[in-house]
């Protein structure tokens, strides 16, 4: 994780989305 950049707004609402997802899938 060297250089990590932040991701934009849009990304990050999708990584969440997904995370939550996957949470709600298990």
């Amino acid at each position: 994780m060297k250089n990590w950049k932040q991701p934009s707004i849009k990304e990050t609402s999708v990584g969440m989305e997904i995370n939550c997802y996957a949470c709600a899938e298990v």
